[in-house]
């Protein structure tokens, strides 16, 4: 494929993106929304870190049960349907087996940290492991095609539905188990349309050899992604263990207040990513224009928002959060933590690229690489800083530990990619720092703004200070960067 060939692929990438970050965008204020109700009016914090003891499994586990072979589906062209079968049979086994070891190693992960409701929100959701077989295949071949609008269309739906459970569950008294039985919604939500987008019946064949290539590709991408969940989840567990139920639930606060919705943000690129890279992969020059660009769009995403919450924390949560279930003593120590993890955001925005690139040209080896890195520096970093600075500043230290090993492993992989595509730091850096100092600007802005609004109520601040910080941010964007709806639009034409 060559460059030349690359403008019906961008604009089908611009119209995914769109498509994608509309569904983000639902999806985050359906989450920010329903989480906040049953926080402030039903899940007392110390319920909520106890949920959040198994919440670092749940991905991890959705990725063991796939092995990663599905992955395979969108990278290579070689599919057959007695291939495509065998790969759903296999699918079948692992997470079948996973569920049963679940119901021993729930039980002694619960044991282990002394909070037996663990043990079974586990179990629950090992059975959404072998339900999720029912949507695994529909959706790689959907993101094969690059038909992100069915994608988003099904992802809004579902995710929805996992909100409305969520407040459901926990208005009846369900205040631990809420966020998993409304994981358990969603899935069952997004497994139904993805058959009816996309139906598939399996064949009755295994034919294992068929789809050695498949696993040996899926098996080192599976490892990197059980790996890349260990180290971005095991500050819950080291939370809770250290300090207990009450600061994981406020830690778990400022989690899902910055790196979530970071996450969630990047995810309008990722998606899209892996199997854009994966038809460029033999397009140098294509692959680092298309690099660079997703870099540009995660930070346009990403930025203001880690901006705005530097910025406005404190009374977004005095205004919404303090309630019967969070005190305004609570305040503090979510925004010191917060105030942290933001660091950590910007380059985690950046660092999500990464893998789906190397995976795409058909190097998930070096993917791997990384995250064998990040699994040993990052949580290295959760207990020496517990161990450290436990007794000085309690689970904050745990947040510090993000500061101090995300970094050192950011430059790993920073290495594995410039390595892999040659990449151009000259040009990549001209085409984000213009980004960067758009937001910086909006930063100052906001400070002055709230600075000078120092005597006001905490509603006045919130909604003038986001006013300045947004309006200057776009405005430097439109015209320092040329960014604006109207070249937005055409690039998807």
């Amino acid at each position: 494929m060559s460059s030349g060939a690359a403008p019906g692929l961008s604009s089908k990438v611009a119209r995914g993106v769109a498509w994608a970050a509309g569904a983000q965008a639902v999806i985050a204020v359906a989450d920010l929304v329903s989480v906040m109700l049953v926080m402030a009016i039903w899940v007392p914090v110390a319920h909520w870190g106890i949920a959040a003891l198994a919440f670092p499994f749940y991905t991890m586990l959705d990725t063991a049960a796939d092995l990663g072979v599905t992955s395979s589906l969108i990278q290579r062209d070689d599919h057959t349907p007695e291939r495509v079968s065998t790969v759903f049979w296999l699918n079948m086994m692992i997470s079948g087996g996973l569920f049963v070891a679940l119901l021993g190693l729930g039980p002694l992960y619960a044991w282990i940290i002394d909070q037996p409701m663990v043990g079974w929100l586990l179990i629950a959701y090992g059975g959404k492991l072998i339900f999720q077989n029912v949507y695994a295949i529909p959706f790689a071949m959907l993101r094969k095609e690059l038909r992100f609008n069915d994608i988003a269309i099904a992802r809004v739906v579902a995710h929805l539905a996992e909100s409305g459970a969520r407040i459901v569950f926990a208005a009846m008294g369900y205040t631990i188990w809420c966020f998993t039985l409304s994981a358990l919604t969603r899935a069952f939500v997004f497994g139904v349309i993805m058959q009816m987008r996309h139906p598939f019946i399996p064949k009755l064949v295994f034919q294992p050899k068929e789809v050695v290539q498949y696993v040996r590709f899926g098996a080192r991408s599976a490892a990197s992604q059980v790996l890349y969940q260990l180290y971005v989840n095991l500050d819950y567990p080291i939370v809770g263990y250290y300090f207990g139920a009450w600061a994981n639930g406020i830690y778990a606060g400022a989690y899902f207040l910055v790196l979530e919705p970071v996450r969630t943000i990047a995810n309008v690129v990722i998606d899209v990513a892996f199997p854009t890279f994966a038809r460029l992969r033999n397009d140098r020059p294509a692959l680092v224009d298309q690099f660079i660009k997703f870099t540009r769009l995660n930070l346009i995403a990403v930025l203001p928002f880690v901006v705005l919450i530097a910025l406005i924390l404190p009374e977004f949560l005095r205004v919404f959060y303090v309630g019967d279930k969070w005190y305004d003593t609570d305040v503090p120590y979510v925004v010191n933590a917060a105030h942290i993890l933001c660091l950590v955001g910007v380059l985690r925005a950046l660092g999500f690229i990464g893998p789906p690139l190397l995976d795409g040209i058909g190097h998930p080896e070096r993917t791997l690489r990384y995250m064998v890195v990040a699994a040993i520096i990052v949580p290295g970093m959760f207990v020496l800083s517990a161990n450290v600075l436990g007794d000085r500043i309690n689970f904050l230290s745990v947040a510090v530990g993000w500061a101090v090993g995300y970094p050192l492993a950011f430059l790993v992989l920073g290495y594995l990619v410039v390595k892999a595509i040659d990449l151009p730091l000259g040009a990549y850096f001209r085409a984000s720092w213009g980004i960067v100092g758009c937001c910086l600007a909006g930063f100052v802005a906001g400070l002055a703004t709230k600075l000078a609004m120092s005597g006001a109520s905490d509603k006045a601040r919130l909604g003038v200070v986001s006013a300045v910080t947004f309006a200057v941010i776009l405005l430097l964007l439109a015209f320092w960067q040329k960014i604006t709806p109207r070249s937005i639009s055409a690039s998807m034409k």
